[in-house]
């Protein structure tokens, strides 16, 4: 039996990807973006991870993202922003930030549309 606590904002940001036609072109995305977190236990307050902090990491994770062309910015130096790295690269900047004792795993989910999303999921390393 797991527990499972998540928080979700949208972001709006640019990329292209080297593929032809129009996703090789610069173009914008209305994401959304979920942060979620699993774990068996408990900590001694009753959570398994804050939502205020949950959703401060989030929020300010995402608005260093908000508003660029995702291929410009350092952190898509070594990969391109499709929607699988920009959930991996959002895990990478959020989840060694939190404090999260009682949580296991982390997943970050991007919508690229209603239809279409990508996620990134890993143990938390204790």
């Amino acid at each position: 039996m797991l527990y499972r606590v998540a928080v979700r904002r949208d972001l709006i940001a640019q990329h292209f990807l080297e593929v032809p036609g129009p996703e090789g072109a610069v173009h914008s995305h209305s994401y959304v973006v979920e942060l979620e977190f699993a774990g068996e236990e408990l900590d001694d307050k009753g959570f398994l991870v804050d939502l205020d902090l949950m959703t401060e990491a989030l929020v300010g994770t995402l608005e260093r993202l908000r508003d660029n062309v995702l291929n410009e910015l350092p952190a898509f130096r070594e990969r391109l922003p499709s929607a699988e790295n920009l959930a991996r690269t959002i895990w990478e900047m959020i989840v060694p930030l939190l404090d999260t004792p009682a949580a296991m795993e982390a997943t970050v989910t991007v919508w690229e549309s209603g239809e279409a999303r990508a996620s990134y999921q890993r143990e938390i390393g204790r």
